[in-house]
Formats: C-alpha cells, structure tokens, sequence
C-alpha cells in the first residue's frame, strides 16, 4: 500500500501531473492506436497494453500515449469505453423496441454503439462515457450504462472497481427514454 506524503505541498510529479500532496493515484494512461482496417481510437487504461480495434477486432499496439490523472471518472470511462467496444464484461440489454426492428438495422445500431465517441461536455458532463446518443434512417437510439453490485441487487458501492460492479448496458430507442 502506498503511503501519504507527510506535509501537503504543491508541486509536479514526475510524470507531469500536478502534486496536490495526497497519495499518489494510480498511474493512467490515454493511448491512441491505429489498425490497418483504417479505425483509429483513443482509450484509457492503467497500463500502456495493446487493444482490440473495435471494428476488426485485431491486436493493435498503441502508437501515441499520454500519462493523466488516476482519478474515478478516469477508470470508469476506460470500463465503460472496453465494455462498449467489446460488449464483454457486464450484461449488454436492448430494449422490446430495440429488439423488434428489423435485424438490419439492429446490427446498425449496435456496431454504431460499439463505435461511438462523439462525447461531448453536453452529453457527457462527467466525463465517463456512460451515455450517447445517435441517428440511423431517422430513428434516434440512446445507450447507457448503469452500475449494479455483483448480485445486481442493489446500485454498486464503487463502479471504478470491476470486483464491486456489474455493468449492464442498455441500448434504446429514444422513445423508450
């Protein structure tokens, strides 16, 4: 376990962060790859590791990485951001609306939610990715993401912490909202 530091000062990290004299957070890293298929992203994790395109699903090595602050709504947007992509690691639900469209444009629906990252500060004021909003042939879908514990009984005490969250996202039609 780490230590706090004795007396609070101001300062910078050696990673470039500013010190604000408290226990150091976990190192986080912003990365951005870019797989032959043509797909580029960005995404967040506490290691500088390869990723899986969501497009193509090939093992890309990142090409540019930023260390940033280790704070929740980092590690809850880089959960949210792989659960999105992968759709592994959380219960993914669509709506009787969602569901009863033609098979077509439920795929649509979902690869566009799989790609998504036009996030926005209006969208996405917390800066965790856990809602957006698209168009595809003049309907509007929604998805978001809710936090559960294990036993999805009751809301999660911490939804940074995989071990004390179940993740469920749910992909709908506006009209469900």
């Amino acid at each position: 376990m780490k230590s706090k530091r004795s007396a609070p000062h101001s300062g910078t990290r050696s990673n470039g962060m500013p010190d604000n004299g408290t226990e150091d957070p976990m190192p986080w890293f912003r990365k951005h790859h870019t797989c032959p298929c043509g797909r580029d992203w960005w995404d967040e994790w506490d290691c500088l590791c390869n990723d899986r395109c969501p497009k193509c699903n090939a093992e890309i090595e990142p090409d540019e990485h930023q260390a940033i602050e280790g704070e929740n709504s980092g590690k809850i947007r880089a959960l949210n951001d792989r659960f999105r992509r992968s759709l592994s690691g959380g219960r993914v639900m669509l709506t009787a609306a969602v569901n009863a469209l033609p098979d077509k444009l439920r795929g649509q629906a979902v690869e566009r939610m799989r790609e998504f990252d036009d996030f926005s500060a209006e969208s996405d004021p917390h800066k965790e990715h856990d809602f957006g909003s698209f168009e595809i042939d003049g309907h509007t879908f929604f998805f978001k993401h809710d936090y559960y514990d294990p036993a999805m009984q009751y809301g999660s005490d911490d939804p940074s912490d995989p071990e004390k969250t179940t993740r469920v996202l749910t992909l709908m039609l506006s009209s469900d909202y």
